[in-house]
């Protein structure tokens, strides 16, 4: 093969890609009212206890967990929020932080509540994780925007 197809097909291969990348990218973006600063923390199900708000959202729907999410297993991701009127159950948020640490659009309803959220407003998101040695992942104890 000459240079020249060879330097023809490499620029091809490069515009593709970062073509590709764009695409990517743009998939991962989060639209609607953005809220910044807010700390996102992780809370996971425990099955072992004879309280069923430790392991049922507020409608005793299961929890869904993002590693089930990331797996295939799960539609979305429970989130819980400080009982907002105007943000009723089943609403959907967006992390742009998770969708760029995880490469994908992560599904996100909010679905449950704590008394710990109380009066916190948009300044709290927990979302469930499978397991206590997730809930201590950075990716998912940090602060980040949600889109509404």
């Amino acid at each position: 093969m000459n240079t020249s197809i060879i330097f023809f097909l490499l620029e091809l291969f490069i515009f593709i890609k970062a073509d590709d990348d764009c695409i990517k990218k743009e998939k991962l973006k989060c639209t609607g009212r953005p809220y910044f600063n807010v700390t996102l923390m992780a809370y996971y199900a425990d099955y072992s206890s004879d309280i069923s708000s430790d392991y049922l959202d507020m409608k005793d729907n299961k929890l869904s967990n993002l590693q089930d999410y990331i797996d295939g297993r799960a539609n979305y991701v429970t989130a819980a929020m400080d009982i907002i009127p105007s943000l009723p159950y089943g609403s959907s948020i967006c992390i742009p932080e998770l969708n760029k640490h995880y490469r994908r659009q992560i599904k996100i309803q909010v679905r449950d509540y704590s008394v710990d959220l109380k009066g916190q407003g948009f300044k709290v998101v927990d979302i469930c994780v499978r397991s206590e040695g997730d809930s201590y992942d950075k990716a998912v104890n940090r602060l980040v925007t949600i889109y509404i």
